[in-house]
């Protein structure tokens, strides 16, 4: 016991100071590398990218799981893959696979709420099995020269689970946990548990990072302020629907407008084999999230865009009016 108050007495004055780190959180959908390297190269401002996870589908490693993350896609920023939560034979295989890659950083993501995946013990839900945490932590812990940071929630069903998970991150001794203070089956409605989170910043040895309801600078600034041993947040949502968040600066038409032709440009060519459909689903669905803001009969026009044509003449109007 007075081993591991040392260990959080020495984590608190290592916090107070030490750099203050933002992250992109990793959006099924939508942060894949073309997006992540686009932001990169057109916004930037963010110390590290995660890759969504990668799953095990059909004793495989899904193929657009895999080329997500192959280190020439993920070239001119600091990227850090992300594997899901699961039985340990199938977290091996992907951490191992990894690793052949040249990575030695890996996110473990415990905090995958959607139900088809956590009803199953996976991402959120094995945070209420403790026996299972601990089994997927060592078969980790025993592949060498590989570091593990975690994204997690307070819990799957009751939002004080993460008390029995944390004392197993001995295990893999984790760069740092990012948390979102919810529970898993909240998904993300309900009321965020800032008591628990507390809690659980103050038991930790391991840096924490902070994750949801993040909107704007303001937010990060207050969470910062509130909680000045924080390792750093991560934003989600909020940096899809505005790039510039981080760089006010860049908050303008050109760059928003470059951010765009410059994924729209990459999409062309990788879904090429695709046909227009194909290429025209996947901007409709990057322009779910993007600037909602923006005019809404120009964003009505795009998503009812039949042809590549008339999808480039609403976003040509919609610039023309941002």
């Amino acid at each position: 016991m007075q081993i591991y108050t040392f260990l959080i007495e020495l984590r608190n004055f290592v916090k107070m100071n030490q750099h203050f780190h933002i992250y992109s959180a990793p959006l099924q959908g939508y942060t894949d590398h073309v997006w992540r390297r686009s932001h990169a190269l057109v916004f930037g401002g963010i110390d590290c990218y995660y890759s969504p996870f990668m799953r095990i589908q059909h004793g495989g490693i899904m193929s657009r799981d895999l080329r997500d993350v192959l280190p020439e896609h993920n070239q001119g920023m600091h990227f850090v893959p992300q594997i899901l939560a699961c039985a340990p034979p199938d977290a091996v295989t992907m951490a191992s696979r990894l690793k052949a890659l040249g990575y030695t950083e890996i996110d473990i993501n415990m905090g995958c709420p959607f139900p088809p995946i956590a009803r199953h013990a996976k991402g959120s839900g094995i945070l209420c099995y403790a026996d299972k945490v601990k089994a997927l932590f060592e078969a980790l812990a025993a592949i060498d020269g590989v570091r593990y940071s975690v994204k997690m929630r307070l819990g799957y069903a009751g939002d004080d689970e993460w008390r029995q998970v944390l004392p197993l991150m001995s295990i893999i001794n984790p760069t740092h946990i990012t948390v979102h203070p919810r529970t898993g089956l909240q998904q993300y409605k309900g009321e965020i548990n800032m008591r628990q989170f507390d809690d659980l910043l103050h038991a930790s040895p391991y840096p924490v990072v902070y994750n949801g309801e993040l909107h704007s600078l303001d937010d990060v600034d207050e969470v910062r302020a509130a909680h000045p041993t924080l390792a750093g947040v991560m934003i989600g949502r909020a940096l899809v629907a505005n790039p510039a968040l981080l760089e006010p600066e860049k908050a303008d038409k050109a760059h928003y407008q470059a951010f765009h032709d410059k994924l729209y440009g990459q999409y062309q060519r990788l879904l090429a084999s695709g046909g227009p459909a194909q290429l025209l689903s996947k901007m409709k669905a990057f322009w779910e999230m993007y600037l909602p803001n923006a005019d809404a009969k120009s964003c009505k026009l795009i998503h009812k865009a039949t042809t590549i044509e008339k999808y480039d003449q609403a976003v040509a109007q919609l610039f023309s009016r941002l």
